[in-house]
Formats: C-alpha cells, sequence, structure tokens
C-alpha cells in the first residue's frame, strides 16, 4: 500500500492555456508572382499532460495532448482572394529539465491532425510532426508557460511562439 502512496505522489498532471503568434513558412517560389500573403495571425490552445520523474526530481519525462488554432491566412492574387483556417489535434513526448527553484526547460516531439479549412477551394487534413521547445517558471501550482513550436502542414511549416498559464493539478 505504501508503494502506490509513493507512485501516486511522483505523478504529476497539468493543463495549459497558451496563446500567441504563427509565422507561415512559406517560398516566394510555391505562389504565383503577384500573390499577396498575409502570413502572420493568432494562435491559441488548450493542453493536458502527464509526466514522471525519471532522475532524482530534476529529469521528467511524460506526454502531453492539445487541441490547437493556429490562424487564418489569406492569399490575393489580380482580386481573387483565398482563406484557409489552420487547426488540430497533437499528441506529443516531452522531457522537463529543472536548471533553477521554479523553472524547468522542456523539449517536445510529436504529431499532429491538423484541419485546413480553405473558402472557396477544397478543405485538407493530415498528420505530420510537431517539435518545439519552452520554459515554465513558477513556485507553486501555477506557472507561467513560454514555447515555440514549429507545426508542419503538407508542404508548409507554421511557427508558433506562445505564452500562457499552466496549471499542476498533482
Amino acid at each position: 500500500m505504501m508503494m502506490a502512496a509513493t507512485a501516486t505522489a511522483e505523478l504529476n498532471i497539468h493543463g495549459a492555456l497558451k496563446g500567441g503568434w504563427t509565422e507561415l513558412d512559406y517560398h516566394d517560389g510555391d505562389f504565383p508572382a503577384g500573390t499577396d500573403i498575409d502570413s502572420t495571425d493568432h494562435t491559441f490552445s488548450i493542453l493536458a499532460g502527464l509526466t514522471l520523474p525519471v532522475a532524482r526530481d530534476r529529469i521528467h519525462l511524460g506526454g502531453e495532448i492539445a487541441h490547437t488554432y493556429l490562424g487564418e491566412y489569406s492569399a490575393e492574387l489580380t482580386g481573387s482572394e483565398a482563406e484557409v483556417m489552420l487547426t488540430g489535434s497533437e499528441a506529443v513526448l516531452a522531457g522537463f529539465f529543472d536548471v533553477a527553484t521554479g523553472t524547468r526547460l522542456f523539449v517536445r516531439a510529436g504529431g499532429w491532425a491538423w484541419d485546413a479549412d480553405v473558402d472557396h477551394g477544397d478543405d485538407d487534413s493530415g498528420f505530420d510532426p510537431v517539435w518545439g521547445a519552452g520554459f515554465t517558471y513558477g513556485l507553486d501550482n501555477l506557472l507561467f508557460r513560454g514555447e515555440a513550436n514549429r507545426y508542419d502542414a503538407d508542404d508548409v511549416k507554421v511557427n508558433a511562439y506562445t505564452i500562457g498559464l499552466q496549471y499542476q493539478f498533482m
């Protein structure tokens, strides 16, 4: 009975809300000459995670799942405009590293199932990689979280820069 209580005490469950901005990484050669592209927008995510300590409570490994809105982008060519909204769900493995009292650095890598809703065109979807890095800072259960992530969606890449709040449930 004592072992079960100890294992449960080491388990960390967290949730986070984060928001920020995105940059669509594209090459001018991918679009016809004269195309005007709005390549930045806002982003927000809601996520849940689970971690376990693996090395003297200084290194924690686990996973996170999230639903992410990556923004709406538009392209205009000779009076014709198309808009694309990009959303998806992600599942990543994460490693958290304690670097100072209340401060952790983390890396994350996994995949995300994305949907691209295209106005006046064909919608698209797929499953591609996502990876990133960030930090958390806080002394109690409520932490400040900052991160940068790279999302692939077929041939398009989106960089997301977010800040938010993370709550430690256990």
